[in-house]
């Protein structure tokens, strides 16, 4: 019994591996702005100042690692 469950787990664990992709493309545009999403880009620090119009719509990090938007 206990065999039959370190397989279920195995299995489990490598269907849930494999629907994560490296096609996935990195520029996600969410539906809703104000929704979060998911994206495999990191944020990057803002430039000094804070946010401008080269910062993305999801936003960059200042000095304290908090996400500011523009």
């Amino acid at each position: 019994m206990r065999r039959w469950r370190h397989l279920l787990a195995a299995l489990a664990i490598g269907v849930a591996v494999s629907g994560c992709g490296q096609d996935q493309d990195p520029d996600v545009i969410p539906v809703d702005p104000d929704a979060p999403s998911t994206t495999s880009r990191t944020l990057e620090r803002c430039p000094p100042g804070g946010p401008d119009e080269t910062t993305p719509a999801a936003g960059c990090l200042d000095e304290d690692g908090t996400v500011l938007r523009p």
